[in-house]
């Protein structure tokens, strides 16, 4: 792994919320019937979800090389968390963002500070994302704008998004909602990202 890798969603007569639960999670039970929001409604609902937790595995292509890493991504009102998994499931580095500062957290105990979440992550994977906007990846909730192709349930399949071309390539129902499990984005200087997304956690 480049840089530190190396060294590390009709509504019933009950609120759209409540069909979330105090937790949901990948994968539904088999044979549970689940009621799901149509498209249009899932996006307002996850726009209005404050906190929420994604855990899943990552693959990273570049002109550098190739890289594995885990994830989990905790969003929360007004900060978000990142921790980058290594191959035992051992914390390699954890990021924070308060919205004023971002701070990186490194296995070997050096802390770092930034203005952005952006520029500590390339100091850990060696390439530049787009730190800003990967939320609104993971939750499958890009501006109707951007999206060239949706499925037959109305959900995105293929959206833009900068310099970014994004592929949603299976969703899964979680309490309710249609979230996504597998995405794969195609970015500038050949950069392949893809994620799944293996666990749901949301409104906590």
């Amino acid at each position: 792994m480049k840089g530190l890798m190396r060294k590390n969603w009709r509504v019933l007569a009950i609120p759209a919320l409540l069909l979330l639960g105090a937790c949901a999670q990948l994968p539904a039970p088999t044979g549970q019937a689940q009621l799901v929001l149509p498209a249009q409604q899932r996006a307002q609902v996850l726009a209005s979800v404050p906190r929420w937790t994604a855990t899943g595995q990552a693959s990273l292509r570049s002109s550098r090389g190739s890289q594995s890493f885990g994830f989990v991504w905790r969003q929360q009102a007004n900060s978000e968390q990142l921790r980058i998994l290594g191959p035992l499931g051992n914390t390699v580095a954890e990021l924070r963002d308060d919205g004023t500062q971002a701070e990186l957290l490194e296995a070997s105990g050096k802390r770092l500070t930034a203005s952005t979440m952006s520029v500590l992550l390339e100091r850990v994977l060696g390439v530049t994302l787009p730190v800003a906007e990967l939320p609104q990846w993971l939750l499958g909730i890009p501006p109707a704008g951007q999206v060239d192709a949706y499925d037959a349930a109305g959900l995105p399949q293929r959206a833009r998004w900068g310099r970014w071309q994004l592929q949603y390539l299976r969703f899964d129902a979680v309490g309710g909602l249609q979230m996504p499990a597998l995405l794969q984005a195609s970015g500038p200087d050949d950069l392949q990202l893809r994620i799944a997304v293996s666990n749901w956690q949301l409104g906590q």
